[in-house]
């Protein structure tokens, strides 16, 4: 479970807190500004989490700050820079200090709260490299460090623990070439560090969820993807693997999914083709089967939703704006799939960020599931829980089923 995460310097996040986190991490730096410390409540995060605000408040920057660590991971700072128009093009404007990020998490089975803090900044040459690198458990308020990457320009030093109970002292010192390469890409493999695997599946099948149904119409011939990606092209991937984890079985899935999607009595799968699935709907007014290619936007978008909830999640899925193209039904059983995937008792516990500006997908949760995105005085994005509100005068309030209407979007 990501219980947490900060980001600073990072677009119009200069300084934003979201769940359990902190802003001052022991080993990490992050007051070279000399700037006063920010108190960020603590506040785990759910299996559910809902971003809203008006545009342009930094809901988008904040789900890119994952696809930014991952592209990290993946390709290197420098691509991942460059993929954003470079450097300059993601520093906030008049920042000082490193870019930086942090991800508070706990490992199934383990009694530890892990964090994982990251740091980036460029040489006089604007060339971007990791800066630091920090991996630490947490446990009765006291930090037990894994790893420790201290990062230069022009060389690249990494501390690495033999036991995560051993103090900083106790660190054995590994001399890296590449300083842009992440430590975690290196040493996720590592058999005496089980909670790097849980951390890499993290930005490995992390996945955001923008459904556009033209692409996802055809079946391409692409490889198996585990889950969703960013255009919803890979629909046909998600299906094809789906045949293979679930040995060529899925028919009680889709018959579950069946259920769900309205005006759908039946989902049938022809997987006569090798690596090609062919996917057909009954539908309830139409005699004869129809090809996905000829369903309607919405009903393409329930399904791939469907699919990613009601199926194996990934570690994180992010879903941008998922009331787009639905209908007042279509909705509601978008919102029925994340009821129950917050209620699911998953011994393995996947989580859902939804972005979204639609006042009933906000008031379906309660507010505690809610986090609200505005702008400061400066024009930086600043993030508060939105039960924490002192709009909210009592928990009646807290409990109102309309409360984001009559608490947040009438009176900003």
């Amino acid at each position: 479970m990501l219980k947490g995460f900060w980001v600073r310097n990072f677009k119009s996040l200069r300084q934003v807190g979201i769940g359990s986190c902190f802003s001052k991490f022991v080993f990490v730096n992050l007051e070279k500004d000399n700037e006063g410390e920010r108190a960020i409540l603590p506040h785990d995060l759910d299996s559910v989490t809902v971003f809203t605000g008006v545009s342009g408040t930094g809901k988008s920057s904040a789900i890119d700050a994952f696809g930014f660590v991952s592209d990290c991971y993946w390709h290197g700072v420098e691509v991942a820079c460059l993929k954003r128009g470079g450097f300059d093009a993601i520093y906030s404007q008049g920042a000082k200090g490193a870019i930086t990020f942090g991800f508070q998490y706990q490992q199934q089975g383990e009694i530890d709260t892990a964090t994982y803090a990251l740091s980036i900044y460029r040489t006089k040459s604007k060339v971007p490299y990791i800066e630091s690198e920090v991996l630490a458990y947490q446990r009765d308020g006291e930090s037990l460090p894994v790893i420790f990457l201290q990062n230069g320009a022009e060389k690249s030093i990494r501390y690495l623990a033999p036991d995560e109970r051993l103090t900083n002292t106790e660190l054995t010192q590994i001399e890296f070439t590449d300083h842009n390469r992440l430590g975690l890409s290196a040493l996720a493999s590592h058999p005496k560090y089980p909670v790097l695997k849980s951390l890499r599946s993290l930005f490995e099948y992390w996945t955001l969820c923008r459904c556009m149904p033209d692409p996802a119409r055809g079946l391409d011939q692409s490889i198996p993807y585990r889950h969703d990606s960013p255009r919803g092209a890979s629909l046909s991937g998600i299906v094809r693997d789906l045949t293979k984890r679930y040995e060529n079985n899925l028919a009680p899935l889709l018959s579950h999914v069946s259920e769900i999607i309205p005006n759908v009595e039946k989902i049938m799968l022809d997987n006569t083709v090798p690596d090609k699935p062919l996917l057909s709907f009954q539908l309830c007014d139409r005699g004869e089967p129809v090809p996905i290619t000829h369903l309607s936007a919405a009903t393409i978008r329930l399904f791939t939703y469907a699919l990613l909830l009601e199926g194996e999640p990934a570690p994180l899925s992010v879903f941008e704006e998922p009331e787009n193209g639905l209908d007042r039904n279509h909705r509601e059983k978008m919102l029925e799939m994340l009821y129950r995937f917050l209620a699911n008792s998953r011994t393995e516990k996947p989580q859902i960020f939804v972005s979204t500006h639609h006042p009933s997908v906000v008031n379906a949760l309660h507010p505690s599931h809610v986090w609200v995105f505005e702008k400061d005085r400066e024009g930086f994005t600043a993030v508060e829980r939105a039960s924490d509100s002192i709009m909210f005068q009592s928990d009646t309030d807290l409990d109102d089923p309309q409360w984001f209407n009559v608490h947040f979007d009438e009176k900003r």
